[in-house]
């Protein structure tokens, strides 16, 4: 198993964001964990990587206990990690911004930047690879987000609605992207509100309500359970 999630709670004072969320993720997977606005996802998220450290359970990565690491630590172990939010550095080029991220494994700035080269020729983005981050349109600062984390090499991708405020077009080409990242043997745990790409590409379902795990299965099972329609009641249909 790649990645194990044991009973993991999450507090900020009285709030309990994350209430004793258990899953796994094998190698090679690609699993989408989805729920609610507020249902405590990106909070999971940044437990994972390492951003907060739980008050109770346990983060197993590659069968270590990862449990309370830095960002950093989990970088340098495989985790590779996009923001909801896009924040690259706007006064970069596009190709800086990738070799960034390519220094946690090649700490020399040439071989960063070789590599940051060769994702940017994977990612689409090698045309923009001079042009400053801040020129780029939102679908293109997304794939660089993407870009960033795949030049880390990581062996999983924590990815935080990389698809959400595309357009339709965009949202199947970055389907195409991550079909072929998880062919190169990336396993992939996405959180995503577009339902459609993430029944589309998940092998499997994790659901959280109210920070707590009401469901996990197939996208037919998922989208067939009770609990999970009365979850999303009045918002977008599974």
């Amino acid at each position: 198993m790649l990645l194990e999630v044991k009973g993991v709670v999450k507090r900020f004072g009285g709030l309990v964001a994350v209430d004793d969320v258990s899953f796994d993720v094998d190698k090679g997977e690609i699993v989408g964990l989805i729920g609610p606005n507020g249902a405590g996802k990106t909070t999971l998220f940044n437990v994972i990587s390492g951003f907060y450290k739980p008050n109770k359970g346990k983060v197993i990565f590659k069968g270590i206990d990862v449990t309370g690491k830095r960002p950093y630590e989990m970088a340098r172990l495989g985790l590779g990690r996009t923001f909801q939010i896009v924040k690259p550095l706007m006064g970069l080029t596009v190709a800086e911004n990738v070799a960034i991220g390519a220094m946690i494994k090649y700490p020399d700035a040439s071989e960063a930047l070789r590599k940051a080269l060769e994702v940017l020729e994977f990612t689409g983005l090698y045309d923009k690879r001079f042009a400053l981050a801040r020129t780029l349109n939102l679908a293109e600062k997304k794939r660089l987000e993407l870009s960033r984390a795949l030049a880390m090499e990581p062996d999983l991708m924590l990815l935080d609605e990389v698809i959400a405020g595309l357009n339709p077009t965009e949202v199947d080409m970055v389907l195409d992207l991550l079909k072929e990242v998880n062919r190169k043997g990336i396993t992939i745990l996405m959180v995503e509100h577009v339902m459609r790409a993430v029944m589309n590409i998940s092998q499997r379902i994790v659901v959280l309500h109210h920070g707590q795990k009401i469901a996990e299965g197939t996208p037919e099972e998922v989208a067939n359970d009770p609990k999970v329609i009365e979850a999303y009641l009045g918002r977008e249909e599974l």
